[in-house]
Formats: C-alpha cells, structure tokens, sequence
C-alpha cells in the first residue's frame, strides 16, 4: 500500500505540505514549518495571505505596559510578563508593539496613509522574524520551502520573502522541485473589499498562462494560486451588499461562488497534475476539473489550529489527506 492507500509504484512519492491563510498568527507558522517534521515532508507550500491586520500597542506606564486586548484593559510588568502577554497577541494574529504614550499620540494624529505606513514598518519587522525562523527550523535539511504572499498582504511582503534566504520566492514564477514545476500567483480577482493584491480576470489568465506554456511536462506540473476557480466548490463564501454586509435568504447568508473564472477557464485548458487554492477561508475541499485535483485547505486561523492538506505526488498520480492540528 502507498502513502495514503493504493497501489506502489517503483517510483518514490514527493511529500508536499501545503497551507494558506494563516494571516499573522504566528503558532500556525510555527506549525507550517513543524510539518516537515511531523508529516515528512520534502516540501511545503504557502499559499498566501500570511500577514495580520492590527497593531496593538503595549503602552509604557507606571513602570509596566497597559494593553487593551478584546476590550479589556490589562497592565502587565516584568519582562516575563510582557513577553508572555506578547505571544498571546501574536497568537491571535495580531503585532504587538511596545510605546510610549507620545508614540501613541502620534500615530493617532496621522493621516490614514501615513497609518498604513507605520503599519507596514512593525508588520514587517515580525514578519522578518518569521523568516529567519524559518531558516534556523529548516537549515541541514533538504526541505524546500515555498512562500508567496496572498491579495491581503501589503507592500513590503514579497520583497521580504525574496531576499529571505530562509525560503524560497515562488510568486509569479516557474520553480521546479523533485521531478515537477510549480506555477504560483498569489494575486485574487477583484473582491468588495478592495485588497492591496487584486487583478482584472484578464491579466491573471495572461500572467499564469505565460507560466504554464514554460512547463516542462504539464501532466508534472502544480498549479499554487491563490484564488480558486469560480463555482468550484472551492469558492463559496456569503454575498455581500455595497455596505460589506451579508446578504440574506431568508434566514442563512445567501451563499456565491466567488473564485476567478480565469482560473477556472486556466485548469480546464491546461489540465495540470494539481490545483492549490486558499482565499476562501469556509469552503474547504478536493474538487476534480477534468484530470486536475483541486483543493481548498479553508482556514480557521483564529482558533489557532492550522488547516493544511499533505499530499503525495508519485508519476502522474497524486493522492491527499486534510490534516488539522
């Protein structure tokens, strides 16, 4: 028997791990690099939108910190006690950062641009930090690990990741791993939440098409993009209204597929071995589109579990396990 049931063939399976969405909360970081270990891994993929959205400052007072963290007001000293209280922000996905009452009152007096810089100068500091965990976990080991960002990270992101040298840059490019190429795009379609990283469906087609016609054997090749394909399965999530408010039907959220159709229109055309999706955190699962497996981890980054699915690629041949942990 193979690695997840069914017949052996002579040739050995590539163990590929792969996640998306984890969304600043750094134990599923952890976790994602863990997997090379607990799963075996010979590479892991992640598949986008890797950073948070809120900065919560730990404020000097009274020879400690105070902190509001979900609406309650904390005052923590020592540096055990800051540092454990920092884990537990991180934890949820967010950056903790340690200020003086004058650093508060200034950022509160800038202007939304100049917010969302300061923003991005503290995001990416932690951010770096998970990449040079990255390179102390994986060192002496033959583990590729593949990293892009996804359409909610801001600016800054993708040039960290490049000039990381604790993974490898896959955004935009055809890279190649154990006898396979991957084709990876970490841009989504236009969503009502206007993200940093959005693309008309034309030029996402444009962009993965040029990829693919590089692929050295298409039935070999991974497609890592991270919207899935429209009315996949992969893809449903609530309609939202002009005011970013759920539609109702009755008495549930009505329910749409929301992927891209150039990407749907991309795997019927090209028909790679496999499809990686991540974007839409409630609509997990495996979906065939012609020869090609499609899937869909979802995400529960919140609860600090990470939802991943392990896969192994043998020939021509892939099989799948969702794993959550």
């Amino acid at each position: 028997m193979g690695l997840f049931g069914g017949k052996r063939s002579k040739e050995k399976p590539v163990r590929l791990f792969y996640a998306s969405d984890i969304h600043g909360t750094e134990v599923l970081w952890r976790k994602f690099l863990n997997a090379a270990r607990s799963y075996e891994s010979d590479v892991l993929v992640m598949g986008g939108d890797l950073t948070g959205k809120a900065v919560i400052p730990l404020v000097e007072k009274e020879g400690g910190y105070e902190v509001e963290l979900f609406g309650e007001r904390q005052w923590v000293q020592g540096e055990e006690e800051v540092a454990e209280l920092e884990r537990q922000v991180r934890g949820k996905g967010m950056y903790p950062h340690r200020m003086t009452s004058d650093e508060v009152s200034r950022v509160a007096a800038m202007s939304v641009d100049e917010r969302e810089d300061w923003f991005a100068v503290v995001m990416l500091e932690t951010f770096e930090q998970w990449l040079a965990l990255a390179g102390e976990r994986l060192e002496g080991t033959d583990v590729r690990c593949f990293v892009m960002p996804g359409n909610d990270d801001p600016p800054g992101v993708a040039e960290a990741i490049v000039t990381s040298p604790g993974v490898e840059a896959c955004d935009g490019e055809l890279v190649e791993f154990n006898g396979y190429s991957m084709v990876s795009l970490g841009y989504s379609n236009p969503t009502p939440f206007d993200s940093p990283r959005e693309l008309p469906e034309d030029e996402i087609y444009r962009r993965v098409s040029a990829l693919a016609d590089q692929a050295p054997d298409i039935s070999r090749c991974v497609f890592n993009l991270h919207v899935p394909p429209y009315d996949s399965q992969l893809d449903t999530a609530p309609e939202l209204d002009e005011d970013l408010q759920v539609v109702m039907a009755g008495s549930e959220p009505k329910q749409i597929p929301v992927g891209s159709t150039a990407v749907r229109e991309l795997i019927e055309e090209y028909q790679p071995l496999l499809s990686l999706h991540g974007h839409v955190h409630e609509s997990a699962g495996a979906t065939r589109i012609g020869r090609t497996l499609a899937i869909n981890p979802g995400s529960d980054y919140h609860t600090g579990r990470i939802s991943g699915c392990l896969l192994a690629l043998r020939g021509e041949d892939v099989k799948h396990q969702f794993v959550n942990g």
